[in-house]
């Protein structure tokens, strides 16, 4: 599936994309954090038959119910699949511990053989932050290893 983005200044970006039925579909992710989705007409592509403007709660209700939840789920498949592994999300605090600091000012792989696999910053996934990266308060990190490990990270990250 082909997903079109188009920037909108000074409003945000529209996403678009035909569904397997035919239908053409658009989401404007608009600076605000509202989203509006737009339906066009089959025979008309410039025409829209309704928008349908959502909350930043709405919209993650509506991606709960298309199955946004899957990602959670399949990570906690990983961590019954192998064994002893632990994973947790922590946000950053407002001050202390790493927030304002590079991921390798922690030393967290080398003190604590725990890993961390990814930051969501406000709408942005960054996976595979190297050590350089600095961690911002409200960041939530995605911390993976042995339970004890990711303990020993968490307190790290958090101080």
């Amino acid at each position: 599936m082909n997903i079109y983005e188009t920037p909108l200044p000074g409003i945000g970006v529209r996403y678009e994309f035909q569904a397997e039925g035919g239908d053409h579909v658009g989401v404007v992710v608009r600076r605000d954090g509202k989203r509006d989705i737009a339906l066009y007409d089959r025979e008309d592509p410039d025409s829209c038959k309704g928008t349908v403007e959502l909350s930043e709660g709405d919209a993650s209700k509506v991606a709960e119910l298309l199955g946004g939840t899957n990602i959670t789920a399949r990570l906690d498949t990983l961590s019954h699949m192998v064994e002893g592994l632990s994973i947790e999300w922590v946000t950053m605090p407002a001050v202390g511990g790493l927030t304002d600091k590079t991921i390798g000012d922690g030393r967290i792989r080398t003190e604590t053989s725990a890993s961390v696999v990814a930051v969501i910053r406000g709408d942005d996934g960054i996976p595979g932050p190297e050590p350089d990266f600095t961690l911002r308060a409200g960041d939530t990190v995605l911390v993976m290893g042995g339970a004890d490990a990711v303990r020993s990270a968490t307190s790290i990250l958090t101080g």
